[in-house]
């Protein structure tokens, strides 16, 4: 089974088996990120759309949100459940690590979706000179540390690579050319931010 299939596979019961992603906790990690009214937000991986009404409330009308998954059974669900939220997302069904995003945007967040990507730090270079907004950041976050997150993928045996601690990850970023920094880092939250100086 691919990770497609598998993802396809668990949209059903997502939700109800997902126990760390609960709206506090979602609402502190998006409140480390710094989300303003009229803010654009792309959501890669969004899943069944765990993070999308908090990121309109964030957002306001005047906001922009653009939620892209790979997997059409999560992507349905998330449209299920947040079609209705102002503003209303725009829902794609992609591989963005092998298609272009069309847009620009002030924050980029990948919630519990950096381990599965297949080239990340290509993907992290092509989303900050294509998609990343001047003075706008990348944001990698778990709800939780990587030790869990590992041993979580070790069990489902999903096609992924494992998730080293946060200051490693973002001294790996930094090495290969992107201004990284941990935000948060303990059991409950993993937060890396990627920013794009107006100079670059």
């Amino acid at each position: 089974m691919d990770e497609r299939e598998f993802f396809d596979k668990l949209a059903p019961t997502w939700d109800a088996n997902e126990v760390l992603s609960t709206p506090e906790h979602v609402r502190h990690v998006l409140s480390r990120i710094g989300i303003k009214k009229g803010d654009r937000v792309l959501d890669l991986g969004t899943g069944t759309g765990v993070l999308l009404p908090e990121i309109a409330a964030m957002t306001g009308k005047d906001g922009k949100i653009t939620a892209v998954d790979y997997s059409r059974g999560m992507l349905d669900r998330a449209i299920d459940k947040c079609s209705g939220l102002c503003p209303k997302p725009d829902f794609i069904c992609m591989d963005f690590e092998t298609e272009t995003i069309a847009g620009e945007f002030d924050h980029i967040i990948l919630y519990c979706v950096y381990p599965h990507l297949h080239t990340p730090i290509d993907t992290m270079k092509w989303m900050r000179g294509v998609n990343l907004a001047d003075g706008g950041h990348i944001t990698v976050a778990f709800p939780t540390d990587e030790h869990f997150i590992n041993s979580v993928h070790r069990e489902k045996h999903s096609e992924s690579d494992c998730l080293p601690p946060a200051e490693e990850l973002a001294a790996w970023f930094r090495l290969n050319g992107l201004d990284a920094h941990v935000v948060e880092s303990n059991a409950d939250n993993y937060i890396i931010s990627i920013s794009k100086n107006p100079c670059e």
